[in-house]
């Protein structure tokens, strides 16, 4: 092995070469990465954040019992439309989820 690395050009040669098929496999493998990232995001494409409706779960569950009370019933109100709209398409995820943290604070 040492007989192979005596002359300077035959190293450089060599880690030239090696160099290269390491920089090469580091590439395929990035474009194999990024061709199965590419198809989990288009399966993923329609499916609502998951985090964020579970969020939403638990805020609507903290939030309707609090509204039992007589005085609490305009925030019941609110709290019905806001979930009308939200089925019916007019409000977004996040806006649904911001605006029931507002509907969240008034209760607690």
């Amino acid at each position: 092995m040492n007989a192979i690395f005596t002359n300077s050009f035959t190293t450089f040669s060599f880690f030239l070469v090696l160099g290269t098929l390491i920089v090469y496999l580091i590439l395929k493998f990035d474009k194999l990465q990024r061709n199965k990232m590419s198809g989990i995001l288009a399966q993923t494409r329609d499916v609502q954040p998951l985090f964020v409706a579970k969020a939403i779960n638990h805020k609507l569950k903290a939030i309707k019992p609090e509204l039992n009370a007589d005085s609490r019933r305009d925030i019941a109100k609110q709290l019905d439309e806001l979930v009308a709209a939200y089925d019916r398409g007019q409000v977004s995820l996040p806006e649904y989820c911001h605006k029931l943290n507002r509907l969240l604070a008034m209760v607690a």
